[in-house]
């Protein structure tokens, strides 16, 4: 097996002598796709990179000057997940877990390409007579709206603020700096300043929003509670009803501290029976101490005092005095001693009236504390009996009362809570902060410079051209080894 040398023929394919047999095509083709062809594939075709080359630098410079520049505008945004508490019980609970405030942080992002958003921004700066975005510059440039135009079928009328909104939705975006809660916002226009103009209109759009949807979800809590508020207070009216009623029927009868006045009455009427029994005790103890001796009545020092027995005492032994020293000096007959005798029978008679009246009056006390704890005890009976009745029905009435209690509570803390809600919704508890406004650009973001867009068709239409060329040549090459064996 031996194999012929190969020359290189003037195109780059290998010559005839080059040929292997038949049955080794294969160890050809290496030759004919070597760098060196290549090259000279190439560089007989000069003339399609340079012509590529040149359309290359004139399709990007008049793609740099032609298309419609972009701008486009940050604003930065702290998004925290946590509210400002600005109530000690607010309806939004706080969410300490990573994964759910990033999961409320995304969700919120939603929130900046929605309509309701979108829309205040058009409405803010009256997008739908701007004809960049109201869809009249798109239509100006749109070939199918040219064609449909000249065939006479004339568009149906437009919606402003809807194509608006749909132009919004595209040139709006927001992305989330990781491991942070700051977001940025981006917008394009066609000018640097209405870029800015629309980046800080959408964080302002955005924040409002966030609020309004705290407020609607609170504003929807409430409405809720007040409608349950009709409800609760009708039952809270019936149960207390449900106690008066109850109260009527039974005859009972409660203090201000919710204590049974027939309760209050019977310790009452205990307290004056164990003050009569006193007062009793007190009045039988003189009585017996008055009627255990006979009393002398002429005695100073004698069971009964009073002032006046007192008085006649000490008149009664003055005068006795004076009889027994008239009599040892005068006889019986005399006058002054008959006279004193007289006196002394007069002051007897007043001292025995005087005691049977203090006597009269220790019995009259003491039938008076006698009737007066009788009386008490009838009393204390027949309170005994009301409490007893009151007692059963009180058992009854503590099971109303209660379900009144609750009632009540539970109608209190929704009226409660209801117009905290209430006041909750009026509130802007939202903690989103703009860290940085948005700043006109000083240079578009698309299409890139011209300059460098020219590098770029330079270097694409001469890479191109090449490649043509290289191509148009390996083809020759393939269709001349092809003919060569059959010679």
């Amino acid at each position: 097996m031996s194999n012929t040398t190969s020359k290189p023929s003037p195109d780059g394919a290998v010559s005839k002598d080059a040929e292997t047999r038949p049955n080794e095509p294969s160890s050809a083709l290496p030759l004919l796709v070597s760098p060196s062809a290549a090259v000279g594939w190439v560089a007989r075709r000069w003339y399609w990179p340079a012509l590529f080359a040149l359309a290359g630098i004139a399709a990007g410079a008049s793609y740099g000057q032609w298309t419609p520049p972009r701008y486009t505008a940050y604003t930065d945004l702290l998004v925290p997940p946590a509210n400002l508490q600005v109530l000690p019980n607010d309806i939004y609970p706080q969410n300490l877990q990573s994964d759910s405030q990033l999961l409320d942080i995304e969700s919120k992002l939603r929130l900046l390409n929605s309509g309701n958003v979108l829309r205040r921004v058009s409405r803010e700066l009256d997008l739908p007579n701007n004809p960049e975005f109201n869809g009249e510059a798109k239509a100006g440039t749109n070939l199918f709206a040219l064609l449909d135009g000249m065939l006479g079928n004339k568009p149906g009328p437009v919606d402003r603020e809807l194509e608006v909104m749909r132009t919004l939705a595209e040139r709006i975006s927001a992305k989330r700096v990781e491991r942070s809660y700051m977001v940025t916002i981006a917008v394009w226009a066609r000018g640097p300043e209405a870029a800015a103009r629309i980046a800080d209109a959408s964080a302002k759009a955005f924040q409002e929003e966030v609020a309004q949807a705290d407020a609607d979800a609170a504003g929807r809590a409430a409405s809720g509670l007040k409608d349950r508020l009709a409800e609760l207070k009708k039952a809270a009216s019936e149960a207390e009803e449900k106690v008066a009623q109850f109260k009527r029927s039974h005859g009972l009868q409660t203090t201000a501290n919710g204590e049974l006045l027939s309760a209050q009455t019977m310790a009452q009427i205990s307290t004056k029976l164990v003050d009569a029994n006193t007062r009793l005790v007190s009045a039988q103890a003189r009585y017996d101490e008055l009627t255990a001796t006979k009393p002398n009545e002429t005695n100073p020092l004698g069971t009964l005092q009073s002032a006046t027995l007192t008085s006649l005492r000490a008149q009664h032994a003055s005068t006795k005095q004076t009889i027994d020293s008239l009599s040892m000096t005068y006889g019986s007959q005399y006058p002054g001693l008959v006279r004193a005798r007289s006196e002394l029978r007069g002051i007897q008679q007043a001292i025995k009236e005087e005691t049977n009246r203090i006597l009269r009056a220790a019995q009259l006390e003491l039938d008076q504390a006698a009737a007066t704890v009788n009386t008490l005890k009838e009393q204390a009976e027949r309170a005994r009996v009301a409490v007893a009745a009151d007692n059963d029905a009180q058992v009854q009435l503590n099971d109303l009362q209660r379900d009144m209690t609750t009632k009540i509570a539970i109608y209190q803390t929704f009226l409660t809570r209801a117009g905290e809600t209430a006041e909750r919704q009026l509130l802007n508890s939202t903690n989103i902060r703009v860290i940085s406004t948005a700043i006109p650009p000083t240079s578009r973001s698309w299409p890139p410079r011209t300059a460098l867009l020219a590098a770029g068709g330079l270097a694409a239409g001469f890479g191109f051209g090449a490649a043509l060329a290289a191509g148009f040549g390996l083809l020759a090459a393939l269709r001349r080894a092809r003919r060569q064996p059959s010679a």
